[in-house]
């Protein structure tokens, strides 16, 4: 039985347990090398463990070591434990580190109301990570977005965690996996079994709808429609935004993150309240003050050119010689 306290692989002691399932657990631990604290995900191998379950644990550790992005958990070591504390079965133990914060799913349940502005910034947040992810070769699709599987941090700076159900092959189309995800947040293709770039896409939109209503989207859907419309004020080219991201067909919805993140930053007019500039744009940033400044320096620069050039041209122009009477 794993307590606190405990070291496993010579190396991470257990200091809180954060979560635990039928076989999984996962524990809050300290590296004793680094000193930093991590968190340690565990799956028992027993004669009841699906063959599934297992492989989807080894492709969490083999897709994460091989992703370098800052809004992504960083993979840090994966072990077995054999023969340790009197383990009747043998453990995989995945390590990454530490992201300090509040799962979306833990603001909602402590009452947190999100604006349409906090929405929208997280949306870019999130679309930023898809982004990389789908334009990985082979592009990497997620396929469990939802609110307890994104973490905000005190800096709000959204994080997307737990790749338990990523997938990693999708090359094309019409490739069939096993069906993965979440009751309201999964796609209708991916519950056939398929998963495409807009499945992560329809999840996304899942959650927003989630975020802003405050009622979970399986309460909400009819017809295979997510119908949310009536739960709240919104700008009416957000809310089409948001009908298109979550259309019940794959090929309704945008191609791609980079074309939904586009069209959100072209329809949608809102301050941000979440992040810094740097999260809202997806090729740079743009300073609306110094721009201003500029504009006001180049109106009073030419302003002076016309100005000198006029004046240049008044004293140009040949003056009548005052006539001078000779006298001899």
């Amino acid at each position: 039985m794993l307590k606190a306290e405990e070291i496993l692989g010579d190396r991470y002691q257990l200091k809180k347990q954060l979560g635990k399932n039928a076989g999984r657990q996962t524990w809050l631990a300290e590296d004793i090398i680094s000193k930093q604290l991590v968190i340690v995900k565990l799956l028992a191998v027993s004669p009841q463990t699906q063959w599934q379950e297992l492989k989807l644990f080894e492709r969490e550790a083999q897709v994460l070591a091989n992703l370098n992005h800052r809004r992504i958990p960083r993979y840090l070591d994966y072990f077995t434990i054999e023969k340790q504390a009197d383990l009747a079965l043998p453990w995989f133990a995945l390590v990454q580190n530490n992201i300090p914060g509040k799962s979306l799913q833990e603001l909602l349940k402590e009452g947190k109301e999100f604006t349409e502005n906090e929405v929208c910034s997280l949306a870019i947040q999130i679309l930023h990570i898809l982004i990389y992810l789908h334009e990985l070769s082979p592009p990497v699709l997620h396929r469990d977005i939802k609110p307890s599987n994104l973490i905000l941090d005190r800096d709000r700076k959204i994080y997307l965690v737990d790749f338990g159900a990523v997938q990693d092959k999708a090359k094309a189309e019409g490739v069939t996996f096993t069906v993965v995800g979440t009751s309201g947040y999964v796609p209708p293709e991916q519950l056939w079994g398929k998963a495409v770039p807009a499945s992560d896409l329809y999840a996304l939109g899942a959650t927003l709808i989630h975020l802003l209503t405050g009622v979970s989207p399986a309460d909400l859907s009819e017809q295979m429609q997510i119908q949310f419309s009536d739960k709240v004020q919104l700008n009416p080219s957000f809310t089409h935004w948001l009908e298109k991201l979550t259309a019940p067909a794959a090929e309704m919805r945008f191609n791609s993150a980079r074309e939904a993140l586009q069209s959100l930053q072209e329809t949608v007019l809102f301050s941000s309240k979440f992040g810094k500039t740097e999260d809202i744009n997806l090729n740079k940033t743009v300073n609306y003050g110094r721009l201003i400044c500029l504009s006001l320096s180049g109106i009073f620069l030419s302003v002076l050119v016309v100005f000198g050039v006029v004046y240049t041209f008044v004293n140009s122009i040949d003056r009548p010689v005052p006539r001078q009477d000779r006298i001899d």
